[in-house]
């Protein structure tokens, strides 16, 4: 009988033992790309951007600094602190408004009047506070007109 509850208290230590560490905690660098473009009546533009964690654990991020082209022509210059957490292997959005340049502004007209798409380049760095990091990060893709939502870009 003591043999018996000695073992089966091993057996529950040990299965104690191997749960006490939990999932094992990866970090890795964050992404930043280009959801929406979206032209405002006012002629600003606002910019939504995806902020993907591709990490095991929530990131708190602290710090977003970017620059956007679009069609070959610097758009803006984003710096923000987003504060903003991200669960494990999600993402969330944030959005910055800018003016555009007359280069910026004539590409994406071109590119709604010929239902085509603009190309555009994300590159800049991503800070957490939890955990630290500063990633560096280099996104490039395009984005269409919306068809039924004049003035969008996805």
């Amino acid at each position: 009988m003591i043999v018996i509850r000695t073992l089966v208290l091993l057996i529950v230590a040990a299965t104690l033992a191997a749960c006490a560490g939990g999932p094992p905690v990866r970090v890795f660098p964050p992404q930043a790309t280009v959801q929406e473009l979206r032209v405002q009546a006012d002629g600003q533009y606002v910019a939504t951007l995806r902020v993907q964690n591709f990490s095991t654990v929530p990131m708190t991020f602290s710090r977003l600094q970017a620059t956007l082209t679009l069609a070959d022509h610097e758009a803006t210059r984003i710096d923000i602190d987003p504060s903003l957490t991200v669960g494990p292997g999600s993402n969330e959005l944030v959005r910055h408004a800018f003016v555009p340049s007359a280069d910026v502004k004539r590409a994406v007209d071109a590119a709604f009047a010929g239902n085509r798409s603009v190309r555009y380049r994300l590159e800049g760095r991503i800070a957490s506070r939890d955990p630290g990091s500063d990633d560096p990060f280099d996104y490039s893709s395009a984005i269409d007109p919306v068809p039924g939502l004049p003035g969008v870009l996805r």
